[in-house]
């Protein structure tokens, strides 16, 4: 890191944004700290974060006394990591029916930050969290990209969300703030083509930033899109791949056109939860932040379930909260000497792209967290394109449902895809996940170049 990082980390970001960086340096200090802890000293340090969150979340949440209560409990009766298990798993529905009761009473509640779940298939759920959670997040991040050399005040080039996310044309003011002095440029991802594609080729030489963020899925096509470009392109010195599984596919055609890809695994639950190493063998879990657990799916089954503890939000205590991925944990340290557990074979939900008839390719994960918000009805969704023109919506009704929810849903689809297509709905029980642990969450039978696949084949 060179000086004008220092500068920019120390004095920059605290002065222009004090809510979100305040103590960022002494923070970004205290987790290099974690990191030259040796693992057993580590997992000691977090199983007390743990008790000690446990206690909170008793003491201020009435959600969690009465969870105790009703379990003839104590909060001294969890002596070890199996111990948690006597806890019930926390999920989305129960947040929807008990959130009242789940933020914590040592704050006011005017003086919690909004926020929401995260996912494809389900609904978004609202949370809270402290501001002191926000600015713990905020520099596990950065020190997380740090890993993949990228620093605060580097320019980041970010791949990411749907055009409606940004503004449609942005005051001089937003574009002097943004571009120069956050350093970043925004190319949204929720229609790509020939055409968008060479643009962001030309934004990304114009701009040449150090680093790329993005969805792997339209990320693996941008790299596709310049491995056959004839005039060349710009390099920049790291990519990082969030927000979905990277694939072994992806992570091929990416480090062919960029060099190495750093995985990061987040939710917007918990902020950044793991990331990769220079070692790629494996995602490092921060200790400091989540306790995770690996709960068999069955008896048979070999992938586990992730179930996460907060240790930075006590604005809203979330104890072994389901959040629909699967992994395996890695039982050895790492090569690159870093104190912190690691998880491997992260699977969760998983998106195909839309290949529409004009040759415009459509993100499955353009609509996350944007199509099923539209609708409070619906608790679940899955979107499959059955060829060019026909597409079927599976959902899970909320108690809530109504009639206009699904026209809302339709008309929100049309944004993406065009109003030209038929657009089935079709109710179901649930949206479960396949052998492999995953929930597909957008699903396409159509291939590049038109070619259908049979319904039900092998993928």
């Amino acid at each position: 890191m060179g000086i004008f990082n220092d500068i920019y980390m120390g004095a920059f970001l605290p002065g222009i944004h004090p809510d979100t960086y305040r103590g960022l340096k002494s923070r970004w200090r205290r987790y290099e700290e974690r990191e030259r802890m040796s693992l057993d000293r580590n997992r000691e340090l977090q199983w007390q974060e743990v008790l000690a969150m446990l206690q909170h979340a008793h003491d201020t949440a009435p959600y969690y006394r009465r969870l105790f209560e009703s379990a003839g409990m104590r909060v001294a009766d969890i002596q070890s990591p199996s111990d948690l298990r006597k806890l019930p798993i926390l999920t989305k529905q129960d947040i929807q029916r008990d959130f009242d009761d789940l933020w914590s009473r040592a704050y006011r509640r005017e003086e919690l930050l909004g926020a929401a779940t995260g996912g494809t298939t389900d609904t978004p759920v609202p949370l809270l969290r402290d501001a002191e959670c926000a600015r713990e997040r905020m520099a596990l991040r950065l020190r997380f990209n740090a890993w993949a050399g990228l620093y605060p005040g580097d320019k980041v080039f970010w791949l990411w969300g749907a055009r409606t996310d940004f503004p449609a044309a942005p005051s001089w003011r937003w574009r002097l703030y943004d571009r120069h002095l956050m350093r970043r440029h925004w190319a949204p991802t929720s229609l790509l083509n020939e055409q968008v594609l060479e643009q962001y080729a030309q934004e990304l030489e114009r701009f040449r930033p150090k680093a790329i963020i993005a969805y792997p899925t339209p990320l693996s096509l941008f790299a596709e899109y310049l491995l056959g470009r004839k005039a060349g392109y710009f390099r920049p010195a790291t990519v990082i791949s969030t927000a979905e599984p990277l694939t072994a596919e992806q992570r091929t055609v990416i480090e062919k056109a960029f060099g190495s890809v750093f995985n990061h695994y987040g939710s917007r639950d918990f902020g950044m939860i793991a990331a990769e190493c220079e070692h790629h063998a494996g995602l490092h879990v921060n200790p400091a932040a989540v306790f995770l657990e690996y709960a068999p799916l069955s008896s048979s089954s070999e992938v586990r379930e992730v179930l996460v503890t907060d240790l930075l939000n006590r604005g809203m205590p979330m104890i072994r909260y389901r959040v629909n991925d699967c992994a395996l944990e890695y039982p050895d340290p790492c090569a690159c000497g870093r104190g912190y557990p690691r998880m491997q074979s992260l699977e969760g939900r998983t998106t195909d792209n839309f290949y529409l008839a004009n040759g415009d390719v459509v993100p499955g994960v353009a609509f996350t967290n944007r199509l099923i918000k539209v609708c409070p009805g619906i608790r679940k969704m899955q979107l499959i394109q059955e060829d060019y023109t026909r597409f079927r919506i599976r959902y899970v009704p909320s108690g809530e449902m109504r009639e206009e929810d699904l026209r809302s849903v339709r008309s929100k689809f049309a944004d993406f895809v065009g109003s030209q297509v038929d657009v089935r709905f079709e109710e179901v029980a649930e949206i479960g996940r396949e052998a492999s642990g995953k929930t597909r969450f957008a699903i396409s039978h159509v291939r590049p170049g038109g070619q259908v696949e049979p319904t039900g084949g092998s993928r």
